[in-house]
């Protein structure tokens, strides 16, 4: 008897807990139906992802353009540069002067004519007489100058009616303007040193010819 009795205590606590069990599991399912509605209870639960934010594209704004003209004309140059490039400036040709030229009549022709004739010569010297005639056609002044080789020790003693100068074995005679036509006569004495006759070797005239006789 007391067995049967443990059996019948321990099936009525089992009832009453499964009782309160069932209550529990109502309650909490009427708490959530009151809480969230009965249709968001009966779906199935949704996995929300974190939205990424969206890239922001920055588009350039055109730049304005205003298209109403000037009615106010510039008084002043625009002093912008030209990018384009320049062609260079030709530069201007100039042609070269053309110089005429006048040919001037030739001067008149000095033609001096001299000759010279040794009157004495010995070992120690000689002495000479020269004979200038302007043959040209206009005044002149006559030079003549009278030369030598292999005389030693050379030297002019005396000149009459000329100016003479020694430069080494040349002598030099000048003397006043001949008109066309005049003729002058001078002379002149030489010594040296050595053996032999003394005598020029030649003469020149200027403006002219010279003779040795």
């Amino acid at each position: 008897m007391a067995a049967k009795h443990s059996v019948r205590v321990f099936g009525t606590a089992r009832f009453i807990l499964s009782f309160g069990v069932a209550i529990l599991v109502l309650l909490v399912v009427w708490v959530a139906v009151r809480a969230v509605g009965p249709a968001e209870a009966s779906k199935a639960p949704s996995l929300v992802l974190p939205s990424l934010p969206a890239p922001t594209i920055a588009v350039p704004s055109p730049p304005s353009v205003s298209h109403t003209p000037s009615r106010t004309p510039s008084a002043s140059p625009s002093r912008t540069r030209s990018s384009a490039p320049t062609s260079p400036t030709p530069r201007p040709t100039t042609k070269p002067a053309v110089t005429k030229t006048t040919t001037a009549p030739p001067p008149p022709q000095a033609d001096v004519e001299a000759t010279l004739a040794v009157g004495a010569s010995w070992d120690e010297g000689y002495v000479a007489a020269v004979r200038v005639t302007n043959e040209g056609d206009r005044p002149t002044r006559w030079r003549v100058t009278v030369s030598h080789s292999g005389l030693r020790n050379l030297e002019l003693r005396g000149v009459w009616n000329a100016t003479g100068d020694q430069q080494g074995d040349s002598l030099v005679f000048t003397g006043g303007t001949l008109a066309p036509g005049a003729q002058a006569s001078f002379g002149y004495q030489t010594s040296k040193t050595g053996r032999g006759k003394a005598r020029p070797s030649g003469c020149n005239a200027l403006g002219g010819s010279c003779s040795v006789r």
